[in-house]
């Protein structure tokens, strides 16, 4: 593939700056393998320009505020673009560009394993990711995910936390607080890893772009684990572009009463690799196991709880699972003061929806 040239990588940033979006390039793409031309980048940026693009003072605009950003373009065919992902170009979904903050994603001698999850974990399901997440960070993994809240977050804050890195896919644009108050995550991402993302700077959030953003992460890993998720989750969605691209798939079993669970139990029916312990995943990757630790693969239900109770209660059974959980670790993950989750915990036993045990309270 040869290093994209200066004429057309500013066409390609004008058509990236005019929110040329995804379906519009695989038009492109269908156009010129229905007529047997070639799908090179360069004639791909070429067709879409037939079709219009931005004007140069928004170029222009986008390039200052890329340079106040510290964020960079990069086209498939630069070395900065993650090599993984240039395999998944231009058939299986990579994109053809990349606007990129932090350090070079090279992945070409280092794994990478997407975390991916729900945005509603159980305190299980959030310790589980974190289990992963840190374990490979230590046998030197990088962990990628999607800066959601919930598993997503976890994953990024649990490989930080262990010296490792970590990459994030965000379905908006540089300089856009979204999810709200992550603003330090992402800052902690760029310094131990990268930002990544197919939007020019400012793009809000909009539902198809998380989707879209979905195969950039599956694209950039080797494997990806779903931790929970919903029947409709967009993890789900993530594991079987992987398998598409290629990709091994792992799932973390979970009860199947659980709504939390039916995104990995729907990957399994599928055919994905069962995940009971972290050294499964190291062993396909041929890592050490030493820092590995295990992981159990109970998942919570969580499905809506009873009206009946009350928010705090609802806050409270949203984090019990199968596993116990401490009255501290549930202070922690709801941020109630204490005395509010000491009383929700007894609402719940009262109402039958959770029961204590020596180790901790667990879901009915």
């Amino acid at each position: 593939m040869t290093v994209p040239a200066p004429a057309w990588r500013t066409a390609a940033l004008r058509l990236a700056v005019g929110n040329v979006d995804v379906t519009r390039q695989q038009r492109a793409l269908s156009d010129l393998l229905e007529r047997g031309q070639d799908c090179g980048p360069e004639q791909v940026v070429a067709a879409l320009e037939r079709h219009g693009g931005c004007p140069d003072a928004d170029v222009r605009r986008v390039q200052r505020r890329m340079a106040a950003l510290g964020a960079r373009f990069v086209l498939v065919g630069d070395v900065q673009y993650p090599a993984p992902l240039a395999t998944a170009w231009p058939e299986l979904g990579a994109p053809l560009w990349l606007f990129a903050a932090g350090g070079p994603v090279r992945l070409v001698t280092t794994p990478a394993v997407a975390i991916v999850g729900t945005r509603r974990p159980t305190l299980d399901g959030l310790r589980t990711a974190r289990t992963l997440a840190t374990a490979l960070a230590r046998a030197g993994v990088v962990v990628v995910s999607g800066l959601a809240r919930g598993i997503d977050q976890e994953a990024h804050r649990a490989a930080l936390d262990a010296g490792g890195d970590t990459i994030a896919v965000l379905g908006t644009g540089f300089g856009v607080d979204y999810p709200g108050g992550s603003a330090t995550l992402r800052a902690a991402i760029a310094d131990h890893g990268a930002l990544l993302t197919e939007l020019a700077p400012g793009a809000g959030p909009r539902p198809w772009q998380f989707l879209a953003r979905n195969r950039i992460i599956s694209g950039l890993a080797a494997a990806t684990v779903v931790v929970e998720g919903g029947p409709t989750s967009g993890a789900l969605q993530t594991a079987r572009l992987a398998a598409g691209q290629g990709r091994d798939v792992w799932a973390v079993p979970g009860s199947i009463n659980a709504q939390n669970s039916q995104a990995p139990l729907a990957l399994l029916r599928d055919g994905a690799s069962l995940l009971t312990s972290v050294d499964d995943l190291l062993d396909s990757l041929a890592l050490s196991r030493s820092c590995a630790a295990g992981v159990t693969g109970a998942a919570a239900d969580g499905g809506t709880p009873p009206t009946a109770l009350s928010a705090d209660a609802r806050l409270i059974l949203g984090l019990l699972g199968a596993v116990p959980a401490t009255t501290d670790e549930l202070v922690a993950a709801s941020r109630l003061p204490a005395h509010a989750a000491m009383v929700a915990i007894g609402e719940l036993v009262e109402a039958g929806c959770g029961v204590t045990t020596p180790s901790g309270v667990v879901r009915a």
